[in-house]
């Protein structure tokens, strides 16, 4: 009768998550990976082909997660109300989670899970923006642009980049005010 597993995925994508957030991407190594879960480094192998594997199964996690968050927000909001939440949502996620969410765009493996994720991801964004613009395309091109300030302004508030002075949270909500305005529903 074989011997039952020691760990699982699971097991190992969250010690792989806590230990990017500790010493950081560049010092994750599957040895430390399997110390921490309590294995023997070659028994991760059995789970992971290595440790780009691992980091893509990281990566699709994270993005998941965000996703889970996004997807909080309540149905019976207005559209203009519900793009804020999810706004602040993503910021939430990334303000707590700095070192995992740097994974969603500095891995970017262009693995098919993990593609599909981003997109499940991006729905809850992309339904509302589309629902306010009343425009698919014009709800996709925004979605990028949202998108990327999100991602901008997060890095930069996480990176502590933000040292010349004024209110960050009204900074924020201005962007967001710009990006979402009724004028620009084109």
């Amino acid at each position: 009768m074989p011997t039952p597993p020691k760990t699982s995925s699971s097991k190992i994508i969250a010690a792989a998550r806590d230990l990017i957030g500790e010493p950081g991407l560049d010092e994750l190594t599957m040895q430390a990976v399997a110390h921490r879960v309590g294995v023997r480094g070659p028994s991760l192998y059995k789970h992971f082909a290595d440790r780009a594997a691992l980091l893509r199964e990281v990566e699709t996690a994270v993005v998941a997660d965000l996703e889970a968050v996004m997807i909080q927000v309540p149905p019976s909001l207005d559209d203009l109300s519900a793009l804020r939440a999810i706004a602040a949502a993503y910021r939430t996620f990334a303000r707590e989670h700095p070192a995992t969410y740097s994974l969603i765009f500095g891995l970017h493996s262009g693995d098919a899970a993990a593609e599909q994720a981003r997109r499940r991801a991006l729905q809850p964004a992309l339904q509302r923006l589309e629902s306010y613009l009343g425009n698919r395309e014009a709800a996709f091109i925004r979605a990028r642009v949202l998108t990327s300030f999100l991602h901008g302004f997060v890095s930069m508030e996480t990176a502590g980049a933000f040292r010349l002075g004024g209110d960050i949270e009204q900074a924020f909500q201005a962007g967001l005010a710009l990006l979402l305005c009724d004028t620009a529903r084109k």
